[in-house]
């Protein structure tokens, strides 16, 4: 009896799904209650196609609620609906109106002479974002919880993980002074026979493959639908030109190789990636220390899972309108508002050497998946995508940057136990650029903790002493310390007052 209630506490609270049904009725009571003569604007995906039984004195195109990839989902006896546009000379154009684009249309609403279609005598078409479509739905936004629930009863991961991938589906906000896209690279390798990896990969594809076609990263350019109320055939161009789009492999085969032209969107953080490596873990692999989140997947924790859930997949709409909205709300990320993820990312780094000692240095030297500078700027993309989610900055986003930073060093800890020459190798390369003595090497790897986390890759002398004296040198021993790395080719000045470290 008790597990009846709850269950019906749970239905109540369910949130109601935005289904293409629901947007198709809504669109056509919209069209049914103007008059002739009226003037309105009205938004949706241009089709590209002449209408039936158009006239000859203008261009005429049809207008559809639906995306390309919800039209392409409707059977055969699906209500659909569409509103004819009347395209003149003195019709204005602006932005992408090609077939498949989402657009905005101002006009004046007449009949059409077929059927019931109701007409629009175009003014003026514009061609809008995608992402507009998903946010003229925001009564349909899940909340936080809302979403962390989903996912909690849909994928069964490491807390840490689950959040990460969480994260990573909110894509990463502009920061000033980074090349890089919104993509976000959520990656995990496989430690182990027996780790688990392949129902990851099961639990991935079950999400990706319930995206719609315009969010997910595919080879496929162009979507061919058929209309049996018109008779018509329709190919529809991606009207999702952002980096907001999706990949997982669809074939066991690309968890262990991706494609070229996928490798480099990730990368280039031109789309976000959320793959399971099915190979051993290597610390010298480039895909790890490229990710913003490359954990490992080792034998001694619970396997991962995934339990095919219908309110996921119907709530899939909700979660795109809650991912464009956040997204709109936090479209670019203040580089002071990542100053405190700076400061906690070098308190880190002093602290895990101490605690870690060589095996941590090896993780951080140049090729290992902790490459210092390269963290330093992955862990302002982390904190990006952890702002998108909560919707604010607070403190609590900059300790889980840290906290998922531990997870990341405690799994490639247990890598390296069983990779003694890539450890070697690592700490040799590591030793290139810090000198011998403790103190010495101490210093340095200050100055290369604080160039890591400026932009320039430059840092002011005075910055440098004043953070010596912090960790405990004298004012003394830290400008001697500093005349010694010059002299000896470890740091140069490339003008007077401002430090770069070499190597």
């Amino acid at each position: 009896m008790e597990g009846e209630i709850l269950e019906l506490l749970r239905m109540e609270r369910m949130r109601e799904p935005l289904s293409p049904g629901k947007r198709l009725r809504e669109f056509q009571m919209k069209i049914q209650r103007l008059k002739n003569g009226d003037e309105i604007t009205v938004a949706g995906f241009l089709l590209g196609r002449k209408p039936p039984h158009a006239p000859k004195d203008a261009l005429y195109y049809l207008l559809s609620p639906l995306s390309p990839s919800e039209l392409s989902s409707l059977r055969r006896g699906d209500f659909r609906t569409y509103l004819v546009i009347r395209v003149t000379e003195r019709t204005e154009f602006s932005g992408r109106a090609n077939p498949g684009s989402y657009v905005l249309v101002r006009g004046i609403m007449d009949a059409y002479p077929w059927g019931n279609l109701r007409m629009l005598n175009a003014t003026r078409i514009e061609g809008r974002d995608y992402s507009e479509y998903w946010r003229n739905y925001r009564e349909f936004a899940l909340s936080r919880r809302e979403v962390l629930d989903l996912f909690e009863r849909t994928v069964y991961l490491r807390d840490d993980m689950r959040k990460a991938l969480i994260y990573s589906i909110y894509g990463v906000p502009y920061i000033p002074g980074m090349e890089w896209g919104e993509g976000f690279e959520f990656t995990v390798f496989k430690y182990g026979e027996d780790s688990g990896l392949l129902a990851l990969w099961k639990a991935l594809k079950y999400f990706y493959s319930s995206l719609p076609w315009e969010v997910r990263l595919t080879r496929k350019s162009v979507l061919e639908v058929d209309d049996p109320f018109t008779g018509l055939d329709f190919r529809l161009g991606n009207p999702n030109g952002s980096d907001m789009r999706y990949y997982t492999p669809p074939t066991k085969r690309g968890t262990v190789s991706l494609p070229k032209w996928v490798t480099e969107r990730i990368l280039s953080k031109r789309a976000i990636g959320l793959l399971p490596k099915n190979i051993e873990a290597n610390p010298l692999d480039r895909m790890a220390r490229m990710s913003e989140t490359p954990f490992v997947l080792v034998p001694s924790e619970e396997k991962p899972y995934f339990e095919e859930n219908r309110e996921f997949l119907q709530l899939i709409p909700n979660l795109l309108v809650t991912i464009f909205s956040q997204r709109e709300r936090l479209g670019s990320l203040d580089l002071k508002k990542t100053r405190a993820v700076e400061e906690e990312f070098l308190r880190w780094l002093r602290e895990s050497r101490e605690d870690y000692g060589d095996p941590f240095r090896a993780l951080t030297a140049p090729s290992g998946p902790m490459n210092v500078r390269l963290r330093a700027e992955l862990g302002k993309r982390v904190f990006g995508s952890i702002v998108r989610f909560n919707g604010r900055v607070t403190k609590r986003a900059v300790r889980e940057v840290k906290l998922i930073n531990e997870a990341i060093v405690n799994d490639w800890m247990v890598v390296l136990k069983d990779h003694p020459s890539e450890m070697i190798k690592l700490l040799r390369e590591y030793r290139m650029y810090v000198p011998g003595t403790l103190k010495a090497r101490r210093a340095l790897e200050i100055l290369h903790d604080l160039a890591s986390v400026s932009p320039s890759g430059e840092i002011a002398r005075g910055d440098f002493i004043r953070e010596l004296v912090r960790d405990g040198f004298s004012e003394e021993d830290a400008a001697e310390l500093l005349e010694r790395f010059i002299a000896a080719g470890y740091v140069y000045e490339p003008f007077p007052g401002k430090l770069r470290p070499i190597g």
